[in-house]
C-alpha cells in the first residue's frame, strides 16, 4: 500500500475474486434451474374450464388439468367427456351386472391434486374386488372444488343419473 490506497496489484487480485465468485454463484443458479426443471414435469397450473348450462363451471371435457403445488405434487390428468376428472364413464349396458355407486361432492371428490388411478372410489373399487368380488363395484366420482350441494344436484340430474346408480353417496 502506498499512502493508504491498495497497489494497483491488490486491485486486481479483489477484481479477479469477485468475478470468480459471481461466475459461480451464477453457474450455481443455472445448475439449480436446469435440476429444477428436469425434475419437476411443470410449473404452473392449468383448469381449463367452461361453463355449463344447467350444471354450472366444469373442466373442459378432454382437457389436461395440471396442478400443483411445486413442493409436493405434480399431477397431470384429463377430464371425461363430461368435465369431471375421472374415469370415461361406462354406459348403464357395460356395468349391467354391477354395482354402480355414484359419489358427488366438492374438492374431495375432485381430488386435483390426486391423479386417477389413486382417487378414494377407484381404491374402494379394488378393495371391494378383493374383499367382496361378488358384488362387482363400479364406482364414478361428480365433483368440483367450490361447490356445494345445491350445486351439486345438477351432477346427479344430468349426468350421474344416466348411469343408474344403486347408490349415491353425497361426500361433504
Amino acid at each position: 500500500m502506498n499512502n493508504g490506497k491498495p497497489s494497483r496489484r491488490w486491485r486486481s487480485v479483489v477484481g479477479w475474486n469477485v468475478l470468480l465468485l459471481s461466475l459461480g454463484a451464477a453457474l450455481i443458479f443455472i445448475d439449480w434451474e436446469a435440476w429444477f426443471h428436469l425434475r419437476e414435469p411443470f410449473t404452473e397450473k392449468r383448469l381449463p374450464t367452461r361453463f355449463e348450462p344447467g350444471a354450472g363451471v366444469l373442466n373442459e371435457p378432454g382437457a389436461e388439468v395440471r396442478w400443483t403445488n411445486n413442493a409436493e405434487f405434480w399431477v397431470a390428468q384429463r377430464a371425461n367427456r363430461w368435465g369431471f376428472l375421472d374415469r370415461e364413464p361406462p354406459t348403464p349396458e357395460q356395468t349391467a351386472r354391477t354395482c354402480r355407486i355414484a359419489f358427488i361432492g366438492d374438492s374431495f371428490v375432485e381430488a386435483t391434486q390426486v391423479p386417477v388411478v389413486d382417487k378414494f372410489h377407484v381404491r374402494l373399487e379394488e378393495l371391494a374386488a378383493r374383499a367382496l368380488p361378488q358384488l362387482n363395484i363400479a364406482a364414478a366420482a361428480f365433483g368440483r372444488a367450490g361447490t356445494g350441494q345445491i350445486n351439486q344436484l345438477p351432477f346427479y340430474d344430468k349426468y350421474a343419473r344416466e348411469l343408474r346408480p344403486k347408490l349415491v353417496v353425497l361426500v361433504f
